[in-house]
């Protein structure tokens, strides 16, 4: 009994000796857990961090490279993005901004206006789609080593108004101001910053939409998403492959297991998709050591799409008088004088727009495909009024347009078509062209005529005079208006929306929405409109308007009033710059210095005009010779 009861306090104290152990390992694995959460949730934040950190990387970069814009010699400033000629460094030689066009948005206008040609069974225009086409393929490539240049932080970029791009110094800014430092000392890795460019492998919904009506599209299921095109597949027409890139209406962060430097599947690389990645350093607080952590992610460039609330103008005009065979611009088509092997006249003002002083009008190259006879050049204008219309114009109007009656009331007319903010088309007939002035020649742009192009039932001979406005697009090669349509208070008409305002015309299978009354008014000036002398080797024309010109303001716009045209012996004058007792010759002048912004954005100018001149025949009362002229107004008497 002695025993155990001397046993007992030892037991209690090994007890509580065990229970101390149990505490003591308790509290260590507690302290472990602890340490390996509070390790864990550093590493979780910084990763977090870090991810936040280059996807704001991936997004600057990718805002930087939507602002890079190049110019091309065949579309002028071209860029990923849309932008309206607001950029103070993209004035042309006439201090007017130009637009600049984004890729999808020239791809999307190509494939429209070559499945319009193709509607119309139109060669030349088929043609200058398919060329169009493969310059565009020349000019991504160009913009895209633009951008790869300005990727490594070496480049000289520039934005519309000439401020320096650079996506790299963009990335690397953005990364160390979203480095949040939740935990730890976290340092960006200087210099470890790379952009690449690339594609992505899964399709993405532009914003470039596809053409209208639905039966036009020639897309499938896959190929577009609410009416607009999907990114990095073939969507091809008429043999020709056309692949948009990844790009919409704003940046996108974009999964980078996506992401691809070369595109399979396709025939051609668009790329537009910025991958950025880094690496930073993260120290442990419990050793102090550093690891090195890199991430990556990949952001989608955006554009602004440019509406073109006012592409320009087409017309067809009759200052003398209208012959009962021109019933639509397709039977200008047909005329025999305008087709096979008849002559036509092709020039292009050089040194200025003609007559200004120094100026000539000199032969130049039909590019257009086919033989350059009249009724391929009017193809080729037509075409040309198309392309600036962009990617929205109604397709199915524009097919059956060639066709729209031209009103023929007997009296000198101008008849306007435009094209409205939802893509259909409005005509307005206007008999008020005998109160308008004429056009000078816009430098470097097409003008052409076809001399005694129509013998006529009402036992007139017609000349054609064609003038392409937008002929050579850019600051490059367009001259100094650059291919833009030029201002013509005569062409701006009234765009009608509500239907009261309208008749509607059936016109095959769709209706024209056609103003009620034709836009009338007195035309005081026009831009330099495009016209030339009109001269052929053969045949007299008469003398240019003498100079110099004087400078005259109407409604706040300046203008350049030429004398009229000198004439020959009995007055008459072959050419199309004026008549002597006849309106004034009328150009625009130039903007102010350092530029502003073009007034025929908003506001329609003249694109392309085709124009029939009565062609008066008289006896050289001198040499006794047969020749012909123009006289400033219908039934004018030669006397």
């Amino acid at each position: 009994m002695k025993s155990l009861k001397k046993l007992a306090p030892s037991s209690r104290q090994s007890s509580g000796n065990t229970l101390a152990l149990i505490a003591a390992i308790a509290a260590g694995v507690l302290i472990i857990i602890l340490l390996f959460a509070l390790g864990y949730i550093r590493l979780t934040g910084s990763n977090q961090e870090q991810r936040t950190a280059v996807e704001a990387a991936a997004l600057a970069a990718a805002k930087e490279t939507s602002r890079i814009v190049i110019n091309d010699p065949n579309f002028g400033y071209i860029s990923l993005s849309d932008a309206a000629p607001i950029g103070k460094a993209t004035s042309a030689g006439d201090n007017y901004f130009m637009p600049v066009n984004g890729i999808n948005t020239m791809m999307g206008t190509i494939r429209l206006d070559l499945i319009i040609a193709d509607k119309l069974n139109n060669p030349v225009m088929k043609t200058l789609a398919k060329r169009d086409l493969n310059n565009l393929k020349q000019a991504k490539d160009n913009l895209a080593n633009e951008i790869r240049q300005a990727l490594t932080g070496s480049g000289n970029s520039k934005d519309i108004d000439g401020n320096a791009v650079n996506p790299y110094t963009a990335a690397e800014t953005a990364y160390n101001q979203n480095l949040v430092r939740m935990s730890g000392d976290a340092k960006y890795v200087s210099g470890s910053m790379k952009l690449t460019l690339g594609c992505i492998s899964a399709p993405m919904q532009t914003n470039v939409p596809t053409p209208r009506p639905s039966s036009y599209a020639e897309v499938s299921d896959d190929q577009a998403m609410n009416g607009r095109y999907m990114s990095g597949m073939n969507i091809p027409y008429d043999g020709e492959d056309f692949v948009f890139a990844a790009i919409g209406d704003s940046l996108k962060l974009v999964d980078p297991r996506k992401f691809t430097e070369t595109l399979g599947g396709v025939p051609y690389q668009m790329p537009s998709v910025i991958k950025a990645e880094a690496d930073q350093k993260i120290q442990d607080q419990t050793d102090k050591t550093y690891r090195t952590v890199h991430a990556q992610t990949c952001a989608a460039t955006a554009s602004v799409y440019d509406p073109k609330p006012a592409p320009g103008t087409l017309t067809v005009s009759f200052p003398d008088t209208m012959p009962p065979e021109i019933t639509s611009i397709n039977s200008i088509l047909s005329i025999p004088g305008m087709n096979g092997g008849a002559p036509i006249d092709i020039k292009s003002s050089k040194n200025g727009d003609y007559p200004e002083p120094g100026s000539t009008i000199v032969p130049t190259t039909w590019t257009g495909g086919g033989v350059g006879n009249g009724s391929n050049v009017v193809s080729g204008g037509y075409y040309d009024w198309l392309r600036r219309s962009g990617a929205r114009i109604d397709a199915d109007q524009a097919v059956k347009l060639l066709n729209e009656p031209l009103t023929n009331t007997g009296l000198p007319s101008i008849h306007i078509f435009s094209v409205r903010p939802d893509g259909t088309v409005q005509y307005n007939y206007d008999p008020t062209l005998d109160t308008a002035p004429y056009w000078v020649a816009s430098e470097n742009q097409l003008y052409a005529v076809a001399l005694d192009a129509l013998k006529s039932t009402d036992t007139n001979d017609y000349d054609v005079h064609v003038r392409d406005y937008g002929y050579a697009p850019g600051t490059i090669n367009g001259g100094k208006h650059g291919g833009e349509p030029l201002k013509n208070a005569q062409v701006v008409v009234p765009i009608a929306m509500a239907h009261p305002l309208q008749t509607m015309v059936a016109v095959g299978s769709r209706k024209l929405e056609i103003a009620s009354t034709g836009n009338t008014g007195t035309m005081y000036g026009g831009d330099c409109g495009g016209s030339g002398d009109g001269a052929a080797m053969w045949n007299w024309i008469g003398n240019p308007p003498p100079g110099p010109p004087t400078k005259v303001t109407i409604g706040g716009i300046n203008y350049k009033i030429w004398p009229n045209a000198t004439g020959g012996p009995l007055g008459l004058v072959r050419n199309d710059f004026g008549l002597p007792g006849g309106l004034p010759l009328v150009q625009y002048l130039l903007g102010p210095a350092g530029g502003a912004n073009r007034l025929t954005y908003l506001q329609n100018g003249a694109e392309v005009d085709i124009r029939f001149r009565h062609a008066i025949p008289f006896v050289d009362p001198i040499t006794g010779g047969n020749d012909k002229g123009y006289k400033t107004k219908k039934n004018d008497p030669i006397d």
